[in-house]
C-alpha cells in the first residue's frame, strides 16, 4: 500500500484502519522509515504518546539523522516530562 493512500484514509477519518494497515506494512518492510514515521504521526494524533515515541525511536534507529523524527521525540519527551511546578510550592 502506498503512503499517500494511507494518508488519504486518515483524512477520510479512517485512522484506525490506516494504523492497522501500517502495522502490517511495517512488518513486511521493517526498514521503511516513511512507514514508521507515518505510523508514529497517526498515533501521536490519537494522543498515544508513548506508542508514537516508540515508532519515532524506530525511525531514529534506522536513520539517526532523521530531522522530523528527532523533532517528534523531543516534543513528546517534553510533554511526558512536564509537571506543574506550582503543585510543589505551597
Amino acid at each position: 500500500m502506498e503512503i499517500e493512500e494511507l494518508k488519504n484514509m486518515e483524512r477520510e477519518g479512517r485512522r484506525g484502519e490506516a494504523i492497522r494497515l501500517l502495522e502490517a506494512e511495517a512488518a513486511s518492510s521493517p526498514e521503511n522509515t516513511d512507514l514508521w514515521l507515518l505510523w508514529g504521526e497517526m498515533l501521536y494524533a490519537d494522543g498515544k504518546m508513548s506508542e508514537a515515541l516508540n515508532k519515532f525511536n524506530t525511525v531514529l534507529r534506522l536513520d539517526p539523522t532523521h530531522a522530523k523524527a528527532t523533532n517528534y521525540v523531543t516534543m513528546i519527551n517534553g510533554i511526558l516530562d512536564y509537571y506543574c511546578k506550582d503543585m510543589f510550592n505551597p
